[in-house]
């Protein structure tokens, strides 16, 4: 059944390619603010800046209809916190002692990096002039790969019970407990799954001499799929048996949270805005 869609797509796109009036190219640049739509435990998520660039083909059908693809490069960066996280974790101390390490985290940042090349179709109108207003929407397919977080906390607080003697530990600081602020965790990675975004892009065309043209735009693309794909953690914090007092931070995106994920699903989304460079295109003429 997949490869009949993709033989029929295949011949569609070649029918609409052999009808095209021209084929024109562009260069580009973006900078946008990217963020994940989270369904979870975190209480907040913000923006955070990226840019990237873009390699564009373009399939023009009539005066104003265009059929475009290509392929781009991004660095995107996402942002989410939590005033407060508790959990505890059963592990063993240095000496390979059982105990339950328990924590709680005031003040917890973290921020996602990660890379996307992405492959756009969508088809665009554009109006009449030397100046012109373009719309473009549909799809894009994003590979996401090279993806690792970086987290904070303002403080956090460690104790640890051991069953054997039926005690709770809340000092050496050195073997792991007490109170620590300003904690600047290790950066880990994360697995995230491509996303499917739908696309949406507005602005304005300006033909130029030499059969070219700049475009300068404005761009959201929306999330339709689950990212999240790293496997479960128990817990936002590991103790670190053999360096107590550097505490693992497994990140949002592998932590549980009782019975479940800590981030039960997550959607890419990120806008911005695009110039762009086109060459091959017609050369402005008095009937515009």
């Amino acid at each position: 059944m997949k490869s009949s869609v993709l033989v029929g797509s295949l011949f569609l796109l070649t029918g609409i390619i052999s009808k095209a009036q021209e084929i024109n190219f562009s260069l580009g640049t973006q900078f946008h603010f990217s963020t994940f739509d989270i369904e979870g435990a975190l209480s907040d998520t913000d923006i955070e800046p990226g840019a990237g660039l873009e390699l564009g083909i373009q399939f023009k059908l009539s005066e104003h209809w265009s059929l475009n693809s290509g392929v781009g490069y991004a660095f995107h960066q996402a942002r989410n916190s939590s005033n407060l996280l508790k959990g505890s974790q059963t592990t063993v101390d240095s000496e390979g002692e059982d105990f339950t390490f328990n924590y709680q985290i005031s003040g917890y940042s973290e921020t996602q990096k990660f890379n996307n090349v992405s492959i756009p179709l969508n088809v665009q109108y554009e109006g009449s002039g030397v100046t012109r207003l373009y719309v473009k929407a549909g799809a894009s397919y994003n590979l996401l790969s090279n993806a690792r977080q970086e987290s904070r906390a303002s403080s956090l607080t460690t104790s640890g019970y051991f069953p054997r003697f039926n005690g709770t530990l809340t000092a050496p600081a050195f073997a792991g407990f007490g109170t620590y602020n300003d904690i600047q965790f290790s950066e880990q990675d994360f697995e995230l799954s491509n996303s499917v975004n739908a696309t949406f892009e507005i602005g304005i065309k300006q033909l130029l001499a030499h059969n070219s043209a700049m475009y300068f735009g404005a761009f959201l693309d929306y999330g339709l799929n689950d990212v999240v794909d790293s496997p479960v953690i128990d817990g936002t914090l590991s103790f670190n048996p053999t360096s107590p007092t550097d505490f693992v931070s497994n990140g949002s995106f592998n932590a549980s949270n009782g019975n479940s994920r800590q981030v039960e699903e997550a959607k890419l989304i990120f806008g911005g805005i695009k110039i762009r460079y086109q060459f091959g295109t017609k050369a402005p003429s008095s009937k515009q």
